[in-house]
């Protein structure tokens, strides 16, 4: 099965669903939406897809990115990127087969749930998934598990490499209005590639690292890969096995050959700096003069909103800062106008995933020149966070005065505060939504001060609903008038403006 000439794709419009060729969908042939029973999967297929088109057919200018936007390419353009590229992307390559290695040495066959990120925990009751998604998988699918697992998934477990943008990473991406559409969207011309992988043009002939291998134990400054290798990065080693027969693909539920599991092994070598990832934003700290970078990863509890700073804006302190999203950048610099996010990523547990996430955001007309706004209306809703988690904390918890013991709180003991403040995070996210959405930018006191007066009314509903089972505890009275009142007259009242609005 090969990428880039076979129906792989799948697809749904008007309610038919079907498979299509990269070649169809670029070339105008096929258009419809993603079509698989995960979020996570369809995620990774895009992804998949831009990438393609990222090393095939990438763009000169501006002027060219518009010109593929507005019109399909010729299939004669297709057959020229395509040249010499074909066995790189060949799952059955007899060498090199896509994200592959021949030969692996293993004990046993892995099962197709290693793959599929979130299946192989038993106790997990996060995802729902169908019964026996990951029994045999159709190439189509087990290319998308295989760059899914390189590129966003923990690894395997000790002794395994993550892929190069690390464990769990965000990926951020934007979103138009076909599937089309979307994927130039997401390719970087050869302009803007120059401001982030500099080195890209001298690198423009390397193939992927599972095509020219790497030595073992070697190191590998990441200066020294280029855009092809990086966007399709495979660090453990993995060989699909096929049943050699034909039949129903678990997962996507269109008949082909079908693979029934994979080897793997790992493989030791090193990577020096962080790749600048065309969909990650980039993140550093300095601490003892030495100079961290890192792609952030989502932490449980936390919606995608409170990251969205990083992902639109650049921010460089001189201990900390974040670089925003490539293909961000490149879609504020040539003016394309209101914008849609997609994000995802998973929640990790060493190599367990505790949860996946896939989220849109939608940014109003104006959003390229209000990154500053946007960033204090983050900030100010992870501001009323804390005012919840101060005030929940204080009654649950109580304090000493040691210099003033009759001025100490006892606390009711009973740790209230993860569940209500993962209250506030979902209770917020449609706020937030909203406001990012439909704030009118060259006007927006009075978005805002709805805003903020709504995040005030959610704070003060969810201190309530967390301490009205106490209010009939004349042990529990102190802590909560006193906390009641840290949280209205100190934390809220600090909390008073935004640009010069005044909280209702």
């Amino acid at each position: 099965m090969n990428l880039l000439t076979d129906s792989w794709i799948p697809i749904q419009q008007a309610g038919v669903q079907e498979k299509i060729t990269l070649e169809q969908l670029l070339c105008g042939e096929k258009e419809g939406d993603l079509c698989l029973p995960r979020d996570d999967m369809e995620f990774a297929c895009l992804q998949l897809l831009a990438s393609l088109t990222q090393v095939l057919f990438i763009p000169t200018d501006k002027k060219d990115l518009i010109e593929k936007i507005t019109k399909p390419l010729s299939h004669q353009q297709y057959a020229i990127g395509c040249e010499n590229k074909l066995e790189w992307f060949d799952l059955d390559h007899p060498e090199t087969p896509f994200m592959q290695f021949k030969g692996v040495s293993a004990k046993e066959v892995t099962n197709f749930v290693k793959l599929m990120a979130g299946l192989d925990d038993g106790t997990n009751k996060v995802f729902v998934n169908p019964f026996g998604v990951a029994n045999s998988l159709c190439g189509g699918c087990a290319a998308i598990a295989l760059f899914n697992t390189a590129n966003n998934s923990p690894n395997l477990g000790g002794g395994f490499k993550a892929g190069i943008r690390g464990n769990v990473p965000i990926t951020v991406m934007l979103k138009g209005s076909t599937l089309r559409e979307t994927i130039w969207f997401n390719t970087l011309t050869e302009d803007s590639l120059d401001g982030f992988i500099f080195w890209h043009r001298e690198t423009s002939s390397q193939t992927p690292n599972y095509v020219e291998k790497v030595a073992s134990k070697e190191k590998i400054n990441i200066n020294s890969v280029g855009l092809t290798r990086g966007l399709f990065w495979q660090g453990t080693h993995f060989e699909l096995l096929k049943n050699n027969t034909v039949g129903v693909c678990s997962c996507c539920g269109f008949e082909g050959d079908l693979y029934c599991g994979f080897n793997k092994e790992k493989f030791d070598y090193t990577i020096e700096g962080l790749w600048p990832h065309p969909y990650s934003p980039r993140m550093f700290s300095v601490k003892k003069g030495e100079k961290k970078e890192y792609i952030p990863s989502f932490s449980k509890h936390q919606p995608a909103w409170t990251h969205l700073a990083k992902f639109i804006a650049t921010d460089i302190g001189e201990k900390e800062g974040y670089e925003e999203v490539p293909v961000i950048t490149q879609y504020k610099n040539y003016r394309f106008g209101v914008v849609t996010l997609a994000v995802g990523g998973y929640c990790n547990n060493k190599a367990m995933i505790e949860e996946r996430r896939h989220e849109i955001y939608s940014l109003a007309d104006g959003w390229e020149s209000n990154q500053i706004l946007i960033n204090q209306l983050i900030q100010t809703a992870l501001d009323y966070k804390d005012a919840l988690y101060n005030s929940l904390n204080l009654f649950c918890h109580g304090y000493k005065n040691k210099k003033n013991p009759e001025k100490s709180v006892a606390g009711t003991g009973v740790d209230l505060v993860p569940k209500f403040i993962g209250l506030f995070y979902k209770n917020s996210e449609a706020l937030v939504h909203a406001v990012l959405a439909s704030i009118k930018f060259d006007n927006p006191q009075e978005d805002i001060s709805e805003f903020l007066s709504s995040l005030r009314t959610l704070v003060v509903d969810l201190f309530n609903q967390a301490t009205d089972p106490y209010q009939q505890e004349p042990k529990m009275l102190k802590a909560l008038a006193v906390s009641r009142s840290k949280l209205i007259n100190v934390h809220l009242k600090n909390l008073e403006t935004l640009q010069g609005v005044e909280r209702e």
